[in-house]
């Protein structure tokens, strides 16, 4: 990353485990000035401002306050998840659930963003999958329709506004890798064994890369 980032002001959703969490580290580490919200149902320790939040709940003008009133540059969306099994076995709620946290949480937030002013932010990230967005992921059914609909809607408001309707002050990106080793993918899983499972570290590098 050639930018100084040192004044930027990040938040990041979904960011208590996982790839998240790794991006913050890794961010936090290289740019020390810069300063972080971290917003989740449960947030770990570290220099940052913090925010419980459910997505799977709707989308409040308080959080959007909260938001606002904190100024930032970028937001990276990584929430995400849904039952895992055969679709008609699990309870429609589970699926609900996964469509909301996946997909329609992310769609209304920049929705909601494209609508107001927030001078500081330049740029809106979500995490999608390469996997689950490109083909079937059996076992994964809502997560999967859920990635399937964040890439077509992430990739047609990039199109939307490269023509002369653009009217969207900050640029909207889709981060997409592929398997993560982290405790949400099993020690047993094939993708472990076949050792095809990037360290969330290493991929939290090619995010924050992908950033300029």
């Amino acid at each position: 990353m050639n930018e100084d980032r040192s004044a930027h002001k990040f938040i990041l959703l979904g960011a208590s485990r996982g790839l998240g969490w790794a991006t913050y580290q890794v961010l936090a580490k290289k740019y020390p000035a810069a300063e972080f919200m971290l917003v989740s149902r449960k947030i770990g320790e570290g220099n940052f401002k913090s925010l419980r939040y459910d997505f799977s709940k709707e989308l409040s003008s308080e959080f959007i306050t909260e938001i606002i009133n904190f100024n930032p540059t970028t937001i990276i969306y990584f929430a995400a998840g849904g039952p895992y099994g055969n679709f008609q076995d699990k309870k429609w709620a589970d699926h609900q659930w996964a469509l909301q946290v996946s997909f329609l949480f992310p769609a209304q937030l920049v929705h909601h963003l494209m609508r107001i002013s927030i001078p500081s932010l330049k740029k809106f990230v979500v995490v999608g999958s390469a996997i689950a967005e490109n083909k079937p992921d059996p076992g994964a059914a809502s997560y999967c329709a859920a990635k399937h609909a964040l890439k077509g809607l992430i990739t047609t408001l990039q199109a939307e506004n490269k023509s002369a309707f653009n009217c969207c002050s900050f640029q909207i990106d889709l981060f997409s890798p592929g398997y993560i080793a982290t405790d949400m993918l099993p020690a047993q899983s094939w993708p472990r064994q076949q050792e095809l499972a990037a360290s969330a570290e290493n991929v939290a590098n090619q995010l924050i890369d992908s950033l300029n």
